[in-house]
């Protein structure tokens, strides 16, 4: 699932409808201060922010740090708000957003949504990531030796895969004492880990499997690291799309 899918490409099962419902889920967002992204122009661009306010009368949310991206959103018809809290995907649609004062800070305005998806993380979309240069992973077992290294298929804030030749050491809900990725010089995410599924991808033993771990304990602020790093993907992803 695409953060620029719209709301109706999610199953129904996964939406809040009711208006307390949806103010109450809005208002979380607020009160913990979550990192929010708006993508706007079918997806091609994003701000990051945070929901200022939730009422029946409408919803608030901070400017983005780029100028031009916020003037961009002022001209847009429609976005899409993505935010992870604990693991859980939160996704609405809004129209129109339009310039706002909150106080004595800029800010935005737009319509309360009808509707917002919650997904957990068992329902999480996972990104590819780009096998050139490829993202790596370092497992670690109790003893802090390293037992793997290797480069990452696919992310999201609930886990990744990667795809080996060959079978792995390891096995289903094998335990990973320390699980490292470098997002960058101060973007060192690290946790441990379970080994969730191993899957052949061809009949062959010497083939190659793909192996999924699931994030164990991870720290808020390394779940938003890796939110913020999934969102620059997709938007440099798409940037190389055509016009």
């Amino acid at each position: 699932m695409s953060a620029s899918y719209s709301n109706d490409e999610i199953e129904d099962k996964f939406f809040l409808l009711g208006q307390r419902e949806i103010l109450g889920a809005l208002n979380e967002l607020a009160h913990r201060r979550e990192p929010v992204t708006v993508y706007f122009n079918d997806g091609k661009q994003f701000i990051v922010t945070m929901i200022l306010s939730a009422r029946s009368d409408g919803l608030v949310f901070d400017v983005g740090g780029d100028a031009g991206s916020n003037k961009r959103l002022e001209q847009a018809k429609t976005c899409v708000f993505l935010a992870f809290p604990d693991g859980i995907r939160v996704q609405f649609s809004g129209v129109d957003p339009q310039p706002f004062t909150w106080g004595d800070q800029d800010a935005f305005w737009v319509p309360i949504p009808k509707r917002v998806v919650r997904m957990q993380r068992r329902e999480y979309f996972r990104n590819q990531l780009p096998i050139i240069d490829p993202l790596m992973v370092k497992l670690y077992d109790d003893k802090g030796q390293m037992i793997a290294n290797w480069p990452i298929y696919d992310l999201s804030v609930g886990g990744l895969s990667v795809q080996l030749t060959g079978a792995p050491e390891l096995k289903l809900q094998d335990r990973v004492a320390k699980m490292l990725i470098v997002l960058g010089a101060r973007n060192i995410v690290h946790c441990e880990g379970v080994v969730r599924h191993i899957t052949s991808l061809d009949r062959t033993t010497s083939g190659k499997h793909r192996v999924g771990l699931s994030f164990q304990k991870l720290p808020h602020d390394m779940d938003v690291a890796i939110q913020k790093h999934i969102n620059q993907l997709e938007y440099e992803r798409r940037k190389l799309l055509p016009k």
